[in-house]
């Protein structure tokens, strides 16, 4: 493994900003001792930073955007200067400066970053990066989105309802009434846009419906609702790799509540280890048969998205009919669960590493699509005869 100057860009414009902050951290904790790696942060308000003290949790706990020790940076779509340290200097000696990265590790959870958004921007700035392309970002991304290009290659999904945040303020009664006639109580409600289960909700009756859509309402501006199973477990195996993945031993989440909530996957005891810290079951006591079949689900799901590097498929399993659903596919970093690989002897170094190398082939494997060359078209046309 070659040692490289990586960028690890985490916190962001996203509801789940605090949990990027420990992904981030986590990853430049499993990277620092092979690679130099330049922490990138991005505040709540969209600001981007860089400085070494970004790589402590101290420093989040008592956050001070005016930290000398910061400076601000700017990525470029300008594949010349990619990356630009201070780049509005404040005086005569203050100047912009490169940044020279060799791959960028995302760890942006939700909007704003893991939606494939930074993703593009990254594709301008011709640099390599860890994780799915723009195109499986934005479909994980999608709960709806998902479920359609699923559904469409014969993988199994529970069936849903979604409409739009404008069409409940517009026909509240109109929109409960295709709910109801679809569905019986309970029903899970969630904002079609969103990870780490905010705003995911059980709803018992009518009145329990109309509390959690308009909540789910506040966080995204299209709410899906689903029928709840109610033997339900939850099964996640992670899939590694671009064009040959393999498939993770899989876990079971353990949930206080109808639900795995948020606090289930990150209030506990050991809160800066994030996901690794909830109670889960590893492996998934579901019998050897059933494993196999999850793990062919998932590699077949990862694949159908054009997912790549690594990613976390979560399935619900009914356990009155021993059905399975594929739930969602979380790309990375919601998908970096080093824990699902460390029984197979790959440490969360190791991993991490391993996505580097991913990042790389798939950027050399980009790079020999033609891009500059094409018709000579301007060379045959006559201006002034357009013009006439």
């Amino acid at each position: 493994m070659a040692n490289y100057r990586i960028g690890v860009i985490f916190g962001g414009r996203s509801t789940e900003h605090e949990v990027s902050v420990v992904t981030g951290l986590q990853v430049i904790s499993f990277l620092e001792r092979r690679h130099e790696v330049i922490p990138i942060y991005i505040t709540k308000e969209g600001r981007w930073l860089t400085g070494k003290n970004l790589s402590r949790l101290e420093t989040f706990k008592a956050f001070n955007p005016k930290d000398p020790e910061l400076e601000t940076l700017a990525f470029t779509p300008d594949t010349g200067l990619q990356a630009i340290r201070n780049p509005l200097p404040k005086g005569i000696l203050d100047k912009p400066k490169k940044l020279e990265l060799d791959v960028v590790f995302p760890a942006m959870h939700g909007m704003h970053g893991e939606d494939g958004t930074l993703q593009g921007l990254l594709e301008l700035v011709d640099l390599p990066y860890v994780g799915s392309g723009v195109t499986a970002s934005a479909i994980c991304m999608d709960k709806v989105l998902t479920k359609v290009v699923l559904k469409g290659y014969g993988l199994p999904v529970l069936e849903s309802h979604d409409f739009t945040r404008t069409q409940w303020e517009e026909d509240e009664a109109g929109v409960i009434e295709q709910i109801e006639s679809k569905f019986s109580y309970p029903m899970i409600v969630k904002p079609v846009h969103l990870g780490s289960s905010i705003a995911v909700e059980v709803a018992h009756d009518q009145n329990d419906l109309k509390f959690h859509i308009s909540v789910a309402s506040h966080f995204d501006a299209q709410i899906l609702v689903e029928p709840y199973i109610k033997q339900k477990v939850d099964i996640n195996c992670s899939v590694l790799g671009n064009e040959n993945p393999v498939a993770s031993v899989c876990e079971q989440p353990v949930s206080k509540d109808q639900l795995l909530s948020f606090a289930d996957k990150y209030l506990h005891d050991q809160r800066e280890r994030g996901m690794e810290g909830a109670t889960r079951l590893i492996p998934a006591p579901i019998g050897a048969d059933l494993t196999v079949r999850i793990q062919q689900m998932a590699i077949e799901a990862f694949r159908r998205v054009g997912a790549a590097g690594i990613a976390r498929v979560d399935f619900l399993l009914d356990g009155s009919t021993n059905q399975v659903y594929v739930n969602e596919i979380n790309t990375l970093p919601g998908s970096f669960a080093y824990y699902l690989w460390e029984p197979a002897g790959i440490s969360p170094e190791e991993l991490a590493d391993r996505l580097i190398d991913l990042a790389m082939q798939a950027h050399r494997e980009k790079s020999k699509t033609n891009f500059a060359s094409g018709p000579l078209l301007l060379q045959n046309v006559d201006l002034i005869g357009l013009k006439k």
